[in-house]
């Protein structure tokens, strides 16, 4: 066995590799990106971009069906978008064991909400696992396997951008074989129809106590004696934050939901007080007040509700700071297009055509809504930024503009865009092609040709696509031609129906590297 210092994403990578999986899908989403990465560069694992969550999603689920061991990574957002399939496959089971890694991302370091992913896990009541540190996050990866096909259930792995994005030791271990197909025909069990769900639906309910009695087997939630009548529930990573405040403390560290209520009771029971330290959510700190009157956390306020758990109020919570000042005077240095950027090109025409309104989407583009350029009005979610012209313009506001990039249109515009053709709306479609999904790493498209693994594929044409579509009008600029951007916008925005200007241009740093 090899020790090495690994990322959080990498080690719950290798957990799987270690676990012999067949198959690893994702949509390239901060801060999970790096998992699908390693699999693909450091393994023979068939490992695959999927156009959006969903698909993801189901395309992970097909491999379950054959037999074979499957990760799913992807942000917590992602799983909203992935949410239909993974609450129905709840219900039907898996086969091959199926894990699901979700990147949660406390103070919205790169996400547009600070979801808390448990909560799913409960909802579609699946186990949900919580490591600490990169080396439990590779030996609970590798444990999931096993779990989800004991109960035939996906089983949730939980972290956080502070563990997957911080470098610890890890110890490697061999690399397991991979499971035989088997492809069987039940469709009593794989049809999501309502003569089998209700029932279907019961099985599960009635997995619920199997879940806690499996979870407890493996010791996830334990209790770690100290002295004193305050105690401390720590979840995740926080069992870390616990250690380090150097109190001799009782501590229940809970790193698998759901948690079996008489662990909390029976380690509150002697207790005059109880501090709770979760990223996310108030979730345990919710149960914990049940049997226990003097609960410190979340919803006391003794915890901000919002952002990271970061070190001063902790400090302050254990009385090692009187105070600290939340909103430090440092200068604003908010991410900026990069030099040379194209989007930067197509704003400042975009700017000079003078459209009454902007609607945004979530992409390195976003950007531009920052100063000195201004140019974008609202941003909700991937691919809603069609959908939101739409809208604007049904109410009667002429020369709506629609900013969205290659990689998110084609994630979750496209039916949109087929919605406002349908519903015949009068807006200017504008999609920034820059060749990659460059927010989260320059990934590639399938508007680029190349898979995950470098190899060449088939190129989606973005033109062709628009036209099926029926797209009143589609035009190619690159918007380092200042004048015929802004005459092409200009023309967009000017004519009745759905009109689509693609900016074509590859991002700089992509550029570079097909040059190297």
């Amino acid at each position: 066995m090899e020790k090495i210092l690994m990322l959080g994403c990498d080690a719950i990578a290798r957990g799987a590799v270690e676990a012999g999986i067949s198959y690893a899908s994702s949509y390239p989403g901060t801060p999970a990106t790096q998992i699908l990465e390693y699999i693909a560069k450091n393994s023979s694992v068939k490992a695959e971009w999927s156009v959006n969550e969903k698909v993801a999603y189901e395309v992970a689920y097909g491999v379950s069906l054959t037999g074979r061991r499957v990760l799913c990574s992807m942000k917590h957002v992602g799983l909203n978008v992935a949410s239909d399939p993974f609450m129905t496959s709840a219900y039907l089971g898996i086969k091959g064991g199926f894990v699901l890694v979700l990147g949660d991302d406390p103070g919205a370091y790169s996400s547009q909400n600070e979801q808390d992913s448990r909560f799913y896990a409960s909802f579609a009541k699946i186990p949900c696992l919580e490591p600490s540190d990169a080396q439990e996050a590779k030996d609970m990866t590798k444990l999931a396997f096993d779990i989800s096909e004991e109960l035939g259930l996906p089983v949730m792995i939980r972290s956080i951008t502070r563990l997957l994005h911080c470098i610890s030791p890890v110890t490697l271990e061999n690399i397991k074989p991979e499971k035989e197909i088997k492809l069987e025909k039940n469709p009593e069990y794989l049809l999501a129809i309502p003569k089998n769900v209700v029932r279907l639906h019961s099985e599960l309910n009635k997995k619920q106590e199997k879940i806690k009695k499996l979870l407890e087997k493996y010791e996830f939630n334990k209790i770690f004696s100290g002295k004193g009548k305050t105690g401390i529930i720590a979840c995740g990573i926080t069992y870390l934050y616990a250690k380090e405040l150097g109190e001799d403390l009782p501590i229940l560290k809970i790193s698998a939901y759901p948690i079996d209520e008489d662990l909390i009771k029976n380690f509150v029971k002697n207790l005059n007080e109880v501090i709770v330290l979760e990223e996310g959510y108030p979730f345990i700190e919710s149960l914990v007040k049940k049997y226990c009157p003097n609960v410190k956390g979340k919803l006391s306020g003794d915890l901000p509700l919002e952002g990271e758990l970061c070190v001063e109020p902790l400090l302050k919570l254990f009385g090692k700071i009187k105070s600290y000042t939340q909103n430090l005077p440092l200068i604003p240095r908010p991410p900026v297009l990069c030099p040379g950027c194209p989007h930067r090109e197509f704003y400042k025409a975009l700017n000079e055509a003078h459209p009454n309104f902007v609607t945004g989407d979530i992409g390195c583009y976003t950007l531009g809504a920052n100063p000195p350029l201004k140019a974008i009005d609202t941003c909700l979610c991937m691919g809603a930024s069609i959908g939101k012209a739409s809208g604007i313009s049904s109410q009667g506001i002429k020369r709506v503009a629609a900013v969205i990039g290659d990689s998110t249109f084609i994630h979750s515009g496209i039916p949109a865009l087929i919605n406002a053709v349908y519903n015949k709306s009068d807006i200017l479609v504008c999609i920034l092609d820059n060749s990659s999904v460059a927010m989260t790493g320059h990934q590639p498209t399938p508007a680029v040709g190349i898979t995950a693994k470098g190899e060449e594929t088939k190129k989606i044409d973005l033109v062709e696509l628009c036209k099926a579509c029926g797209a009143d009008s589609v035009e190619v600029v690159d918007p380092y031609d200042k004048k015929s951007t802004f005459e092409a916008i200009k023309k967009g925005l000017n004519e009745p129906g759905v009109n689509v200007v693609i900016a074509r241009r590859a991002c700089i740093l992509v550029a570079k590297k097909l040059k190297s």
